[in-house]
This record gives structure tokens, sequence and C-alpha cells, in this order.
């Protein structure tokens, strides 16, 4: 999978996207994990900002973008110097009937396999930091 438009639940993210964004180098904000469901949800900062944001957003002067990842039916869980405050780069590869998905820099890696991504979000922020 090349881009976010790609994944299940983002209909939102296309309407405000007007062209595909590729899935690629992300500032982590949180990383959840749930043991009873299995569940695991990033949730991340991406370069990216929407051409089309609401008008809220355009009106607070919102300029960062950040979305998630649900992912239920997880197996071979991996997680290796987290928290990091390096940038990941994300890839998303179709494996049999799962996806793997890897999240790495020179430092940390977060790896598991899961059958149902889901994209969560857009929501957008006021980042000071740019």
């Amino acid at each position: 999978m090349y881009f976010w438009n790609d994944l299940d639940g983002s209909s939102f993210f296309n309407r405000i996207f007007t062209s595909p964004i590729p899935i690629g180098e992300v500032t982590l904000f949180s990383l959840n994990i749930d043991n009873n469901r299995p569940i695991i949800i990033l949730e991340f900062d991406i370069k990216e900002y929407p051409e089309a944001p609401p008008v809220k957003w355009k009106q607070s002067g919102f300029n960062t973008c950040r979305i998630g990842l649900n992912c239920s039916n997880i197996e071979e869980l991996l997680i290796k110097n987290i928290p990091t405050k390096k940038n990941l780069t994300i890839s998303i590869s179709n494996e049999n009937s799962s996806y793997r998905i890897r999240a790495t820099n020179d430092e940390s890696v977060i790896e598991f396999t899961t059958k149902h991504p889901l994209l969560c979000g857009p929501s957008a922020y006021l980042n000071s930091q740019e």
C-alpha cells in the first residue's frame, strides 16, 4: 500500500486532500495497546497539510495534520526503543490475508501484522514549532 487515501476509513481524508498522499515519514504522537481485544492505535503527524481544509481549520490557523491507524487482530508485535523523538518511516505491505505495518527509524521499531488497518482522522492543530 502506497497512499493513506487507500486505507479503509479514508472518506473524510479524501475530501480534504485533493491528491494522493504517500505513506511515509511521520512524527509519532501516541501508541496505545489494548491487550484484551487485541488492538493497537498509532497516532501521528504527517508532513502534508490539506489543500482543501475545513473552514474551521482555516479560521483557526491550523498548520499540522494528525492521523492515526487503528489496527485490530494484531499479531507478531515488536516494539523497540519507544518513546522516540525522531521521526519514523511507516510502510504497509500486504502479506497473504494480513497487512504488515512497520514504523522505523535508525534506533526504533514498531512492527506487527493486522487483518484490519483503519485510518483515523484527520484532525488538525496549530503547531507553534514551525
